[in-house]
Protein backbone atom coordinates (compact mmCIF):
# COMPACT_ATOMS: atom_id res chain seq x y z
CA UNK A 1 0.00 0.00 0.00
CA UNK A 2 1.85 3.36 -0.86
CA UNK A 3 0.25 6.96 -0.08
CA UNK A 4 1.18 9.01 -3.03
CA UNK A 5 0.07 12.98 -3.13
CA UNK A 6 -2.76 13.20 -5.92
CA UNK A 7 -2.33 14.56 -9.61
CA UNK A 8 -4.34 15.82 -11.82
CA UNK A 9 -3.34 12.44 -14.00
CA UNK A 10 -4.93 10.55 -11.22
CA UNK A 11 -8.35 12.42 -12.57
CA UNK A 12 -10.23 9.43 -14.26
CA UNK A 13 -9.80 6.67 -11.62
CA UNK A 14 -10.85 9.21 -8.49
CA UNK A 15 -13.73 10.29 -10.39
CA UNK A 16 -14.58 6.50 -10.93
CA UNK A 17 -14.51 5.85 -7.05
CA UNK A 18 -15.99 9.02 -6.24
CA UNK A 19 -19.30 8.09 -8.48
CA UNK A 20 -19.59 5.16 -7.10
CA UNK A 21 -19.24 5.92 -2.87
CA UNK A 22 -22.78 6.33 -1.47
CA UNK A 23 -22.57 9.50 0.65
CA UNK A 24 -20.19 11.44 -1.36
CA UNK A 25 -21.83 14.57 -3.61
CA UNK A 26 -20.41 15.99 -6.44
CA UNK A 27 -20.95 18.87 -8.59
CA UNK A 28 -19.98 18.90 -12.06
CA UNK A 29 -18.17 22.18 -12.12
CA UNK A 30 -15.75 21.74 -9.34
CA UNK A 31 -15.74 17.92 -9.40
CA UNK A 32 -14.70 18.39 -12.87
CA UNK A 33 -11.56 17.78 -14.58
CA UNK A 34 -11.08 21.12 -14.93
CA UNK A 35 -11.99 22.08 -11.25
CA UNK A 36 -9.95 19.59 -9.73
CA UNK A 37 -7.14 20.83 -11.34
CA UNK A 38 -7.37 23.96 -10.36
CA UNK A 39 -8.03 23.05 -6.61
CA UNK A 40 -4.86 20.60 -7.25
CA UNK A 41 -2.46 23.59 -8.34
CA UNK A 42 -3.93 25.72 -5.29
CA UNK A 43 -3.63 23.15 -2.80
CA UNK A 44 -0.42 21.44 -3.89
CA UNK A 45 0.48 19.29 -0.92
CA UNK A 46 -2.75 18.21 1.01
CA UNK A 47 -4.57 16.09 -1.63
CA UNK A 48 -3.55 11.81 -1.82
CA UNK A 49 -4.43 9.13 -3.40
CA UNK A 50 -4.01 5.42 -1.99
CA UNK A 51 -2.65 2.55 -4.33
CA UNK A 52 -2.13 -0.98 -4.05
CA UNK A 53 -0.43 -2.86 -6.67
CA UNK A 54 -0.35 0.04 -9.08
CA UNK A 55 -4.41 0.61 -8.69
CA UNK A 56 -6.10 3.47 -7.02
CA UNK A 57 -7.97 2.32 -4.60
CA UNK A 58 -8.79 5.51 -2.06
CA UNK A 59 -8.18 9.39 -2.24
CA UNK A 60 -8.49 12.49 -0.08
CA UNK A 61 -9.83 15.72 -1.34
CA UNK A 62 -7.95 18.42 0.77
CA UNK A 63 -7.35 21.82 1.03
CA UNK A 64 -7.20 25.10 3.08
CA UNK A 65 -7.43 29.31 2.53
CA UNK A 66 -4.18 29.81 4.94
CA UNK A 67 -6.46 29.68 7.96
CA UNK A 68 -8.28 26.64 8.57
CA UNK A 69 -8.42 23.59 6.24
CA UNK A 70 -11.40 21.75 4.68
CA UNK A 71 -11.86 18.10 3.62
CA UNK A 72 -13.74 17.40 0.34
CA UNK A 73 -13.65 14.16 -0.61
CA UNK A 74 -12.42 11.19 1.39
CA UNK A 75 -13.28 7.63 -0.67
CA UNK A 76 -11.65 4.03 -0.13
CA UNK A 77 -12.88 1.49 -2.80
CA UNK A 78 -15.65 -1.03 -1.08
CA UNK A 79 -13.39 -3.64 -1.39
CA UNK A 80 -10.60 -2.20 0.26
CA UNK A 81 -12.45 -0.93 2.94
CA UNK A 82 -11.67 -1.55 7.14
CA UNK A 83 -8.16 -1.99 6.11
CA UNK A 84 -6.80 1.65 7.39
CA UNK A 85 -6.74 3.04 4.32
CA UNK A 86 -8.85 5.95 5.00
CA UNK A 87 -7.54 6.67 8.30
CA UNK A 88 -3.58 6.60 6.35
CA UNK A 89 -5.16 9.04 3.82
CA UNK A 90 -6.62 11.70 6.44
CA UNK A 91 -3.46 11.20 8.43
CA UNK A 92 -1.61 12.71 5.55
CA UNK A 93 -3.94 15.65 4.79
CA UNK A 94 -3.41 16.28 8.77
CA UNK A 95 0.13 16.00 8.30
CA UNK A 96 0.58 18.30 5.64
CA UNK A 97 -2.03 20.82 6.88
CA UNK A 98 0.00 21.18 10.10
CA UNK A 99 2.99 21.48 8.14
CA UNK A 100 1.80 24.34 6.44
CA UNK A 101 0.89 26.03 9.91
CA UNK A 102 -2.89 25.28 9.85
CA UNK A 103 -4.07 24.64 13.25
CA UNK A 104 -8.19 23.45 12.54
CA UNK A 105 -9.67 21.61 9.57
CA UNK A 106 -13.40 20.79 9.24
CA UNK A 107 -15.27 18.94 6.78
CA UNK A 108 -19.04 18.17 5.69
CA UNK A 109 -20.74 14.69 6.10
CA UNK A 110 -23.95 14.23 4.78
CA UNK A 111 -26.57 13.16 7.56
CA UNK A 112 -27.34 10.24 5.67
CA UNK A 113 -24.39 8.75 6.07
CA UNK A 114 -23.86 6.87 9.40
CA UNK A 115 -20.87 4.62 7.98
CA UNK A 116 -19.27 8.29 7.01
CA UNK A 117 -20.60 9.86 10.25
CA UNK A 118 -19.06 7.15 12.80
CA UNK A 119 -15.71 7.62 11.13
CA UNK A 120 -15.21 10.68 11.21
CA UNK A 121 -16.22 10.43 14.84
CA UNK A 122 -13.56 8.07 15.79
CA UNK A 123 -10.79 10.17 14.79
CA UNK A 124 -12.02 12.59 16.81
CA UNK A 125 -14.05 15.22 14.84
CA UNK A 126 -15.87 17.01 16.95
CA UNK A 127 -19.89 17.30 15.90
CA UNK A 128 -21.33 20.94 16.30
CA UNK A 129 -25.29 21.15 15.99
CA UNK A 130 -24.94 24.56 16.92
CA UNK A 131 -23.91 25.68 13.43
CA UNK A 132 -26.01 26.94 10.50
CA UNK A 133 -23.84 25.56 7.26
CA UNK A 134 -25.48 28.49 4.21
CA UNK A 135 -24.12 28.76 0.98
CA UNK A 136 -24.66 30.98 -1.76
CA UNK A 137 -24.06 29.36 -5.47
CA UNK A 138 -22.43 31.59 -7.86
CA UNK A 139 -22.54 29.16 -11.00
CA UNK A 140 -26.05 26.84 -11.59
CA UNK A 141 -24.50 24.76 -14.45
CA UNK A 142 -24.53 21.50 -13.97
CA UNK A 143 -25.02 21.60 -9.99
Amino acid sequence: MNIEKMKIEDFESINRLWSNCHGITLRAIDDSREGIARFLNRNPHNNFICKIKGRIVGAILCGHDGRKGFIYHTVVDKDYRNKGIAKQLVNAAVSSLKEEAITKVALLVNADNPSGNTFWESLGFDFHDDLNYRILILDERNL
